[in-house]
C-alpha cells in the first residue's frame, strides 16, 4: 500500500500491464486480427489488403522476438497502451497539476478500448499510442517552435497514416486548430510547420506509391466497412440513426471513466479555474473535434461507421473532464477515484476471464496446431504437390498458414488480385487448399477461381477451459489439384 500511495502512476502502469497482458493467455487461440497482422508482417511490404502495413510489421517482429509465443502479441498490445498512457500523462501535465494529470490517465481504465478491447492487437491498438504521441509533440512545437518538436510531430503523424487511414481525421483536426487559433496561425510564418508536413509526407510516401502501383484496390475494403445499407424504405433514417449509434457507442465505451469521475466528485463544489484561449481551443479541437468529425461524416453521408473506429478518439477523456468539469480537489476525492479505477479494472478483468473461460467459439479456442496439421495431412492425401498455398476465409486460412508444418502462403478471400505480394502464375500452377467457414463462402470462392473442387466437410471439436465442447463444421476443397 505504501508503494501504491507513493508511486500511484507507476503502480497503475505495472498492474494494468500485467492484468491485460496475462489474462488473454487463457485463450486457446490468438485473436483473428492479431493472426492476420502477423501474416501481413511476414509477407507484405508497404501495404496490405485492408490497411497500411505498420501494424503487421510490429506484430511479426514481436511474434518472432518471443519465439512464436502468443504472449508476444499480448505483450505488444499492452506496450502500445503503456506508451499511450505515458504520453497522455506528459500531455496532461501541460494543462493540469501533477495529481490531476496522473488521475486523468488512470481514469482511462474505464474506457473499454484500453483494457478489454486491447487484448486483440490490431491497427486500432497501435492508434492508441500514436495519437497522443503526435498531439504531445504538436503542442510542444506550438509552444516552443522548436524544429525537433515539429519534426517529431510530423514523424508520428506520418506513422499514424502508415497505420490506419482514419488517422487523417486527427491531422485534419490539427489543421483546423492552426487555422482557427490566431496564435497557432502565426506559426505558418515559420519553418517548423512545413518541416512537420514534409516529414509526415515522407513517412507516408512509400505507402502512397504502393497504393498507386496497386491501383488503390485497398479503398474497396475501406469503403465496404462503412456501409450505407439499411433503411431502404426510409433512407433519411440513415442520417439520424447511424450517427446516434456511433456517438452512443463511444459514450457507452467510456461510461466507466465518466461514472468514476462524477461519483467521486458528487459532493465537491465547482472549481473556478483559468484556461487560456489557446489551451481551450487546443483541447476542444484535438480532444473533441475528431469524434465530432466522425459523427458528422455519418450524419451527412448516412454512413454506418464501425464503433471500433472510435478507438483512439477518446484519448483525452480524462483531461477534458478535469479541465471543463473541474471540481474542488482534495485527497479524499483522489482516493475515491483511485479506488474507482481499480474497482473497474477488477470488474472488467473478471468479465474478460469469464468470457474466455465459458466461450465455446472457435475464435477463442480453436485447437489451431492440430487443425492446421490435419488440413496439411488432407492436402497431402490428395496430391504430391508441395503445400504452398491455402486460400479462403481470413480466420481459417491464416490459422493454416501460421501453424501447418509447411507454412503455406495465405491467399485471403481466395482472390490473388487482392494479395498482390504473391505470384499469380505460381499460385495458379501450384494449386491450393481451400478452407471456408460455410458452404456459401465456399461457393463464393468457386465464383472467383476456376477449377475448384466441390466442398467436403470437416467437423472440429472446440473445447473451452471448463470442458464444454462445441462442434464446428468447416468446408474444404482444392484449387487446380
Amino acid at each position: 500500500m505504501t508503494m501504491l500511495k507513493k508511486y500511484p502512476f507507476v503502480c497503475f502502469l505495472i498492474l494494468h500491464f500485467l492484468v491485460w497482458s496475462l489474462i488473454p493467455l487463457l485463450r486457446g487461440s490468438m485473436p483473428m486480427d492479431s493472426i492476420e497482422a502477423i501474416v501481413w508482417g511476414q509477407y507484405c511490404d508497404w501495404g496490405t489488403n485492408k490497411h497500411p502495413s505498420l501494424s503487421g510489421h510490429m506484430a511479426y517482429w514481436f511474434y518472432e522476438l518471443f519465439a512464436n509465443s502468443h504472449y508476444g502479441i499480448y505483450f505488444l498490445s499492452q506496450v502500445c497502451v503503456l506508451v499511450a498512457f505515458i504520453y497522455l500523462y506528459k500531455l496532461a501535465k501541460c494543462f493540469l497539476p501533477m495529481d490531476k494529470a496522473v488521475l486523468s490517465v488512470m481514469l482511462l481504465e474505464g474506457v473499454i478500448y484500453y483494457g478489454y478491447s486491447a487484448m486483440e492487437f490490431n491497427v486500432n491498438v497501435v492508434s492508441l499510442a500514436l495519437w497522443p504521441m503526435t498531439v504531445y509533440y504538436f503542442y510542444r512545437a506550438l509552444q516552443d517552435n522548436k524544429l525537433s518538436d515539429w519534426a517529431l510531430s510530423g514523424l508520428f503523424a506520418g506513422l499514424n497514416m502508415f497505420n490506419k487511414y482514419v488517422s487523417a481525421i486527427l491531422l485534419l483536426s490539427m489543421l483546423v486548430f492552426m487555422l482557427y487559433d490566431k496564435n497557432a496561425r502565426a506559426k505558418f510564418k515559420f519553418l517548423g510547420v512545413y518541416v512537420c508536413a514534409i516529414v509526415c509526407l515522407l513517412v507516408f510516401l512509400p505507402h502512397l506509391y504502393w497504393l498507386y502501383e496497386h491501383k488503390f484496390f485497398v479503398l474497396e475494403y475501406f469503403l465496404g466497412r462503412s456501409s450505407k445499407a439499411g433503411f431502404e424504405n426510409l433512407p433519411i433514417l440513415k442520417h439520424i440513426v447511424y450517427p446516434i449509434r456511433f456517438l452512443g457507442a463511444q459514450v457507452l465505451f467510456s461510461l466507466g471513466t465518466i461514472l468514476i469521475y462524477f461519483i467521486a466528485n458528487k459532493k465537491a463544489k465547482k472549481e473556478t479555474q483559468s484556461i487560456t484561449a489557446f489551451d481551450k481551443n487546443f483541447l476542444l479541437c484535438l480532444g473533441l473535434l475528431p469524434l465530432l468529425i466522425m459523427t458528422a461524416i455519418s450524419l451527412i453521408l448516412g454512413i454506418k461507421l464501425k464503433s471500433m473506429w472510435g478507438f483512439p478518439v477518446l484519448y483525452m477523456t480524462g483531461i477534458l473532464l478535469f479541465k471543463f468539469f473541474g471540481r474542488e480537489f482534495n485527497d479524499v476525492i483522489k482516493v475515491k477515484m483511485i479506488k474507482g479505477v481499480y474497482t473497474i479494472m477488477a470488474l472488467m478483468s473478471v468479465a474478460l476471464v469469464c468470457v474466455i473461460l465459458f466461450n465455446k467459439s472457435d475464435k477463442f479456442h480453436l485447437p489451431a496446431h492440430s487443425y492446421a496439421s490435419q488440413m496439411e495431412s488432407i492436402y497431402h492425401q490428395q496430391t504430391n504437390k508441395p503445400f504452398k498455398y491455402v486460400a479462403g476465409d481470413v480466420w481459417w486460412t491464416t490459422n493454416v498458414a501460421m501453424y501447418a508444418p509447411s507454412k503455406p502462403k495465405p491467399v485471403i478471400w481466395a482472390d490473388i488480385k487482392k494479395n498482390p505480394w504473391f505470384d499469380a502464375d505460381d499460385f495458379n500452377s501450384s494449386g491450393a487448399l481451400i478452407v471456408t467457414a460455410g458452404k456459401s463462402e465456399y461457393q463464393a470462392v468457386q465464383k472467383i477461381l476456376d477449377n475448384v473442387s466441390e466442398p467436403v466437410t470437416l467437423e472440429l471439436a472446440i473445447k473451452n477451459p471448463v470442458g464444454k465442447i462445441k462442434r464446428k463444421t468447416v468446408y474444404y476443397g482444392f484449387y487446380n489439384i
